[in-house]
């Protein structure tokens, strides 16, 4: 029986340690289900897995003489097994700690006044227990200089209006901080919620 080669582990820690994320802003309509081509989180996982215990049942099965052939090239496989494990539970982790996206819009209201309109992308966010059951957040909003230009208290959860896809608010702004607002961020939540201010000011 041919032994599993050494070169073949690091071909696979490559392949696992190159796989990349989408992390763009959320869409604006819903898709549903992703149908993509791409090769899920959980495969790759199972993939690297599956090797690593191939690999340590054949040096296990081997006979004797076979095993001290491959003695030498234990030290590279033990490498390649600290490099695939961590990089397998990290991606098998929950990614409740990772950054989701707002969606901010500058806009006016009926009177005309300048305001912000903060989209949650994702309704299952828009719970208590996205603050720890606390019913405040902050909206704090940041110009490209990195300065804090507005800063201000609003009611958790937000609002479901007709006529607005994602649950949000609206939040009072004048013509100057719509037009210095490059992002903004939630302040209370467990998670990580910001994105980029899009849209022209209008006055």
């Amino acid at each position: 029986m041919r032994p599993l080669s050494v070169i073949g582990l690091l071909d696979l820690t490559t392949f696992f340690g190159g796989h990349t994320y989408d992390t763009g802003s959320p869409p604006r309509v819903s898709t549903g289900e992703d149908g993509g081509g791409g090769i899920g989180t959980a495969h790759i996982v199972a993939v690297a897995l599956l090797a690593l215990v191939t690999a340590g049942l054949m040096l296990w099965l081997s006979p004797s003489g076979a095993r001290a052939k491959l003695r030498p090239a234990a030290p590279a496989a033990l490498m390649a097994v600290i490099v695939v494990a961590p990089l397998a539970l990290w991606a098998a982790s929950p990614s409740g700690g990772d950054e989701k996206s707002l969606i901010v819009e500058r806009a006016t209201d009926l009177s005309g006044a300048p305001e912000l309109i903060v989209y949650l992308g994702e309704d299952d966010l828009n719970t208590l227990r996205t603050t720890h059951g606390k019913k405040a957040v902050r909206v704090e909003c940041r110009g490209r200089d990195g300065q804090v230009i507005l800063d201000a208290r609003q009611r958790w959860p937000f609002v479901s209006e007709r006529g607005y896809d994602y649950p949000h608010v609206h939040q009072a702004a004048s013509f100057e901080q719509l037009q210095r607002a490059d992002h903004c961020r939630l302040r209370g939540t467990r998670v990580r919620l910001e994105g980029q201010v899009e849209g022209p000011v209008r006055g």
